[in-house]
């Protein structure tokens, strides 16, 4: 009986793993050429513009850092690559980390041994090579720092092979970076030649357009100025109009698919009110699990409102990138203030019946211009996950909004 009930368990657990990495592989479905080929065109990189800027900022906001902690740079006497690194590694199997957060596009054996490439918000990829062990699979999210590999013993060293790449293209690391590892002060220029290949050029800050353009394939492209500071009214109300959402055009699109990393808000809770509700007026979702439980951020976004606010009780309001706002209230209490950045899957609240509540819950809403609109839309609530499609938010001569689901 207990055999039975250890091989029921260990089913179990292995369902709801390949169920988890499944569902973090669709998060970027790439095409098996991008799965195969080490260098191979960035889909989308050069669609609207014919360059694309990448500043020091860029690759602090992604999480610079060197893949190989207390690792020496060194030229090997055997055959090698002339274009990226040779990092030696103080021990053998030392942990290779991704440089900066992002995708993984291929895992596998190439050239330069087993190979893990990690395709970054900014436009650029990392090539990590050379390895023991690969820790990752193709599709799975990755956060800087996180090992993607062991370290490859070779020629009486062990070592790693690191570089970068631009639409295909290997780029030395030294153009960017420092043979420490700290970031150089220029900004990078990426172009696309007439001939299909890509230059790069290095300018000094600001020397460059304000405006010009930035590759982010992780979200959609910025709608929403996320440094601009909050006004009063911002700060002290929920349903206000988001400054520049639609100061350039009547519409705008996010990609559910291209969104990065994202957390559900409620971690095993169950919807026991609907958007809608009985009375065709409730303006949110209503999750529930036990009281206290950690509400967490469902995309990377500033908090824009943070304390009481009427029959919501203890609420937070995050504002994102992409134009929407998330908001969690009925809140036993708020972990964060107004003006803090949050990231994916971080602690904002904890689960309580403040307000008019009659049991602890999360009252989780998505608003555009402060109108919300059904969390449906955003979330498969039923299992969890984020949906994958676009959805198309039109402002219309009234003042009211449209949403096209693809």
């Amino acid at each position: 009986m207990m055999k039975r009930i250890s091989i029921l368990c260990l089913a179990l657990l292995l369902a709801l793993f390949y169920s988890f990495t499944e569902h973090h592989q669709e998060q970027v479905d790439f095409s098996r050429m991008e799965r195969r080929m080490l260098h191979i065109p960035t889909a989308g990189l050069f669609d609207h513009y014919d360059y694309f800027t990448v500043a020091p900022s860029d690759m602090r906001r992604d999480g610079w850092c060197l893949p190989v902690e207390d690792g020496v740079l060194f030229t090997p006497e055997f055959p090698h690559e002339t274009v990226g690194w040779y990092i030696m590694s103080p021990e053998p199997r030392h942990e290779v980390k991704a440089a900066m957060e992002g995708v993984v596009r291929l895992v596998r054996k190439t050239n330069l041994g087993k190979t893990v490439v990690v395709l970054h918000p900014n436009g650029m990829e990392t090539v990590y090579a050379h390895h023991a062990k690969t820790l990752v699979s193709s599709g799975d999210y990755v956060s800087a720092g996180q090992p993607v590999a062991l370290a490859g013993a070779d020629h009486g060293m062990v070592y790693t092979y690191f570089t970068m790449m631009v639409n295909g293209v290997p780029l030395n690391p030294s153009t960017l970076v420092r043979p420490d590892g700290t970031l150089k002060d220029e900004m990078a220029v990426f172009s696309l030649g007439g001939d299909g290949m890509v230059r790069v050029s290095l300018c000094a800050i600001g020397a460059v357009a304000e405006r010009a353009p930035r590759f982010d394939w992780m979200e959609t492209p910025a709608v929403v100025d996320l440094d601009r500071p909050f006004s009063a009214m911002e700060r002290q109300h929920v349903g206000v109009a988001t400054p520049g959402l639609f100061e350039h055009a009547s519409s705008f699109t996010v990609d559910l698919a291209r969104v990065g990393k994202w957390s559900y808000p409620l971690p095993g809770a169950k919807v026991i009110s609907p958007y809608g509700g009985k009375r065709k007026n409730h303006t949110g979702t209503d999750l529930k699990t036990r009281p206290k439980d950690k509400i967490r951020a469902v995309f990377d976004g500033v908090v824009r409102f943070s304390g009481k606010y009427s029959a919501y009780g203890n609420m937070v309001v995050v504002r994102h990138a992409n134009g929407l706002e998330t908001c969690y209230s009925h809140n036993a209490k708020n972990l964060v203030k107004a003006g803090d950045r949050v990231k994916a899957g971080d602690a904002i609240a904890t689960v309580g019946r403040t307000g008019r509540a009659t049991t602890e819950h999360c009252h989780f809403e998505v608003r555009v211009n402060g109108v919300p609109f059904n969390s449906d839309y955003i979330f498969d609530h039923a299992n969890h996950v984020l949906k994958n499609g676009m959805l198309t938010f039109t402002r219309k001569a009234n003042g009211r909004i449209s949403i096209k689901a693809e």
